[in-house]
């Protein structure tokens, strides 16, 4: 008999192997330069929900993780002030230009149903104190989630105006200058129904809830004026609509439900995308609503992920931005051009 002695060394000190289109990208100092200038610039924008997650290594659910090119993200459930979110939403603001939102209601107290429907003092206090975690974690501004007629709690006008009155003062529009950095102010958007117009200039974007659009006429009747729409007050080139992109019932969707366009059926949140790049309604762009449920939905081409995480959504800012146009930097006046 015969006996081979292996020595263990020679397998377990090997280095492990890490495919090239397994590892996470990693932006040049210029490409990083050219994407924050595109983020200045006059293009259509890309809004996202993103529900929280703890801590994890996983690109899905972290911040981290999301396309380059997206200029809004709002935390959807609550942000949870971690070192991981800390760092995520710095490395967001600074090497990508990108906007990191809250997403919130007001108290049930406040509601029309609650004990405190007339309580305007607590409400400026609350409203004072959201604002002060709002500069104290860092972002960029506040959603708020407002659906009275869709099962959202209900608050009278005159309690909602006075909440409004209390955010726009340090966000929005018509923020107080001593609250903008370089003339510029933390954002107040409002997502959901918006029945007040002579208040809807306090905000800078109505972010309408378009779930299962199907067409462009579907669309249309959500623009102002229409027989939908949800954002009184506000103009088109001020407003983005959002699809659900993972299809009730099925969390790894095709980038929503099926949209006509041309004459053939294309997922609707490119439909929507294509809306705001060429419909003369001029709305300000598309969006997602869960956008961690596109992180590998469908995975349309069958290629590792990444790179083909959150193919939809990237698809959706091709379509209107493409690659190689021409923008102009809203800061300086300088064209810039949009890279892929």
């Amino acid at each position: 008999m015969v006996t081979q002695i292996i020595g263990c060394s020679d397998w377990i000190e090997a280095e492990p192997t890490i495919l090239p289109e397994m590892k996470y990208k990693e932006l040049t100092p210029e490409e990083e330069a050219a994407l924050i200038a595109y983020k200045n610039s006059k293009h259509k924008i890309f809004f996202a929900w993103m529900n929280y997650s703890p801590a994890t290594s996983s690109m899905q659910t972290r911040l981290r993780g999301i396309p380059d090119s997206l200029d809004i993200v709002s935390f959807f459930t609550g942000y949870v002030n971690n070192k991981q979110n800390r760092e995520d939403v710095k490395f967001l603001q600074e090497r990508r230009g990108t906007k990191v939102l809250l997403t919130m209601w007001p108290d049930k107290y406040f509601a029309t149903t609650g004990e405190g429907r007339e309580d305007l003092d607590s409400m400026i206090v609350y409203a004072e104190n959201l604002v002060d975690s709002i500069y104290t974690w860092g972002l960029d501004g506040f959603d708020l989630d407002y659906e009275p007629s869709f099962g959202g709690d209900s608050y009278t006008t005159e309690m909602m105006r006075t909440f409004i009155d209390v955010m726009s003062k340090y966000l929005g529009p018509k923020c107080d200058e001593q609250y903008k950095v370089n003339g510029k102010h933390k954002l107040l958007v409002v997502d959901g129904q918006w029945n007040d117009a002579e208040y809807a200039d306090r905000f800078d974007y109505f972010i309408g809830q378009a779930y299962n659009a199907s067409s462009e006429s579907s669309l249309n009747g959500r623009c102002q004026n229409g027989y939908q729409d949800y954002g009184k007050g506000f103009p088109n080139e001020k407003r983005i609509f959002c699809e659900w992109v993972s299809q009730v019932g099925n969390a790894f969707g095709q980038g929503g439900v099926r949209y006509r366009y041309n004459n053939e059926y294309i997922p609707s949140l490119w439909g929507m995308a294509h809306y705001a790049a060429e419909s003369p309604k001029n709305v300000a762009g598309c969006g997602a609503y869960v956008l961690q449920f596109g992180y590998a939905e469908g995975n349309h081409l069958n290629l590792p992920v990444p790179p083909n995480n959150y193919y939809y959504a990237r698809q959706a800012i091709q379509i209107m931005n493409p690659a190689g146009k021409t923008v102009e930097d809203e800061t300086d006046g300088e064209e810039v051009e949009v890279e892929e």
